[in-house]
């Protein structure tokens, strides 16, 4: 079993709790993604389940035992990091087997557990050079390849991809979550890039200030959002939020006016760029700019003082200074209270 529990984790640093009273579940084979912005505490979460970090209060399970109290080399996890830590002075094939030679696992089986890895992430032609002859993705597969001979069925990656460029991080996200499902593996795997969480994981928890926000599918998170901040951070361009004090409820559709106008705790509503239409009446908006992406194109627009972006098909004949009208179907709302949290709306 590899599973993960983790249950009401805490981690303090003087005054400040960088992880506060975290907790969720991992199931077993399955890729979970620590999503947020820096300084959430998602790499001090990480740094926890693998024991590089000790936990101020809180327990940590894998594979049913409590593993809070026991050190890094006995968690039974492996280890991939956002810098490789590759040996400069190894080769590939020495930076793959270094934890099997620590082991005095046996030189025969060293070169065959190698060779086996650096065939499934496409470096069997590469176990000669040195880590400063190998490009960026390449040392990543290096880094891979030490995690699998490691046999560990729980993978903790902590940025991997980020110091990739952007074609190459799209080719090693598709390798590892091949690679997560071919072997089976447990992931635990932090980032701040919503496209990774989004395109990888079985299951996203979003993290802030130290504290779970939401967790759940990415569709789930995308489609029913349970705060403001969830709304905005997943999805891109992010979701439209209007404050109902600053704004016309008259220019809403009738249906949503009417709505608004009879709760009075209604705070906030949010509407996804793709649902928003340009109609001849609804929300006055003024354009100042457009980004064209070839199969469409993202208007952003002022309404009042918020911003709007929707999505057009193609490119439009829409420009700078244009006054517009932009409306939505009503079930496409999503509607939150003073305190920026999802409020029933179907």
């Amino acid at each position: 079993m590899s599973g993960i529990e983790i249950k009401n984790l805490t981690r303090v640093f003087g005054d400040v709790k960088a992880v506060d009273n975290v907790s969720f579940s991992v199931p077993e084979k399955t890729f979970t993604v620590l999503l947020g912005p820096s300084g959430c505490g998602k790499s001090t979460l990480l740094r926890m389940l693998c024991g590089l970090e000790s936990a101020t209060s809180g327990q940590v399970f894998i594979g049913g035992k409590d593993v809070t109290s026991l050190e890094a080399a006995r968690r039974g996890v492996s280890m991939v990091f956002q810098s490789y830590a590759l040996f400069p002075h190894l080769d590939v094939k020495e930076n793959i087997q270094f934890g099997l030679k620590v082991r005095r696992v046996p030189k025969a089986e060293r070169a065959e557990k190698t060779q086996a890895a650096a065939e499934i992430v496409g470096l069997s032609g590469l176990l000669d050079r040195k880590p400063a002859n190998l490009s960026g993705g390449q040392r990543q597969r290096v880094a891979l390849a030490r995690s699998i001979v490691s046999e560990q069925s729980v993978c903790l990656m902590d940025e991997p991809l980020s110091n990739l460029d952007a074609k190459l991080r799209a080719e090693m996200r598709d390798e590892i979550r091949s690679l997560q499902q071919r072997l089976g593996l447990t992931v635990v795997y932090v980032t701040h890039d919503q496209v990774e969480a989004m395109s990888m994981a079985d299951q996203i928890v979003l993290l802030d200030a130290g504290k779970i926000v939401q967790a759940g599918t990415p569709a789930e998170l995308y489609t029913r959002p349970e705060s403001v901040f969830s709304a905005r951070f997943v999805g891109i361009p992010p979701m439209n939020i209007l404050s109902i004090e600053m704004s016309d409820h008259d220019d809403f559709p009738a249906a949503l006016s009417k709505t608004v106008n009879s709760n009075p705790s209604i705070g906030f509503i949010g509407v996804r760029p793709e649902h928003i239409s340009v109609t001849s009446t609804g929300l006055p908006v003024t354009v100042f700019g457009t980004d064209y992406f070839g199969g469409e194109t993202v208007v952003r627009a002022h309404y009042r003082d918020s911003t709007i972006y929707f999505r057009c098909a193609d490119q439009p004949d829409i420009k700078p200074g244009d006054e517009l009208n932009i409306s939505w179907p009503e079930k496409q709302t999503h509607i939150f209270d003073q305190n920026k949290i999802r409020m029933a709306s179907d």
